[in-house]
């Protein structure tokens, strides 16, 4: 079985990277657990496993077995049971809502979750692995077709019913105003003035009078894959709240649909989201004349999550530097 190892830090190192087993509670080798897992959920003998390097929340590992190939998800330690219960039922009513979403398995008792250790030291969800590859890992944006096939998908989250207690994310655009206060000390002048105008238009946005609906919340090319059978998937729901739906199209369009280099500006990619998505589901004037600056504000959170990552939690990694020079090609593309 494949192991999984952490690399080595220099002690005296300043800014230490952290890695996705550091979130659980849990300390050692990570195949004991894996070889539970299996056993719990009745999926055939471990071959393999392998942690999926991306993301900063929980941790997530790939197991193939005997009988094919799958994905753990693994709560991180802050996790508390009424979190993880409320990831579960969002879960389940997301594959019910049919959303293009990877299967649950269930333990041989019929349970989604399960936790190991004698104090349920870590809690875990088991779903099938999809063949395919993220529009990330593709490092390119959906074409005309799978623009479309993910707006479908977009309105069939924004249809389900179902208004789970909040959750709060530090990356969400309605918490602009509490990151700003967390980074601004990090930001370079030139860059604070876009911020702030940004900020000034987020600030006239009525946000009350805008419809809501359940969000994913991170519609992101890091969580949208093309599978391998040609279908857009949607994964991670775990940030996933009650929100104003343009929290949705924002997210697509300032990350999603946009493309580094000559792409399209996040004011055309506003225009075509409101055009797609909005014939389905019509859009109410409040959400078509604020629409553009909600983005913009998506494409500042993009921005101070990168610093939020950088300096105040140490993780100095590829994918950190990735947010932190969409938002500032973002900004600097709209604005300058």
């Amino acid at each position: 079985m494949k192991k999984y190892m952490k690399d080595s830090v220099d002690p005296n190192e300043t800014i230490i990277t952290k890695t996705p087993l550091d979130r659980l509670d849990y300390r050692g080798d990570l195949g004991p657990v894996v070889e539970r897992l299996a056993e719990a959920y009745g999926i055939g003998t471990p071959a393999e496993y392998s942690v999926i390097e991306r993301g900063y929340e929980d941790c997530n590992v790939i197991v193939r077995t005997s009988r094919g190939k799958y994905v753990a998800k693994m709560f991180a330690k802050y996790r508390s049971k009424a979190v993880i219960d409320r990831y579960r039922v969002i879960m389940e009513k997301v594959v019910q809502a049919g959303v293009n979403h990877p299967r649950l398995q269930e333990t041989s008792g019929g349970e989604t979750v399960f936790a190991y250790g004698p104090e349920g030291g870590i809690s875990m969800v088991l779903m099938d692995f999809v063949e395919g590859r993220s529009f990330q890992e593709m490092d390119r944006v959906p074409n005309e077709e799978e623009r479309k096939a993910v707006l479908e998908q977009a309105t069939k989250v924004n249809a389900i019913d179902h208004h789970p207690s909040y959750l709060s994310d530090s990356w969400a655009i309605p918490n602009i105003g509490e990151s700003y206060q967390k980074v601004k000390k990090f930001i370079g002048p030139d860059d604070l003035k876009l911020v702030d105008r940004v900020l000034d238009r987020y600030g006239e946005i009525p946000i009350d009078e805008l419809p809501h609906c359940f969000v994913h919340g991170d519609f992101t090319k890091g969580n949208v894959l093309k599978g391998n059978d040609g279908k857009i998937y949607i994964l991670d729901f775990s940030v996933s709240n009650w929100y104003p739906r343009i929290q949705e199209l924002s997210v697509i369009a300032a990350n999603l649909f946009h493309e580094e280099g000559d792409g399209a500006s996040l004011r055309d990619r506003v225009e075509y989201i409101m055009n797609v998505y909005g014939a389905s589901n019509p859009l109410a004037l409040v959400e078509k004349r604020y629409l553009y600056d909600y983005a913009l504000a998506g494409v500042v959170m993009e921005f101070f999550g990168a610093h939020q990552e950088k300096f105040l939690n140490g993780n100095d990694t590829e994918e950190t530097e990735y947010w932190m020079r969409l938002g500032r090609e973002g900004l600097r593309r709209e604005l300058v």
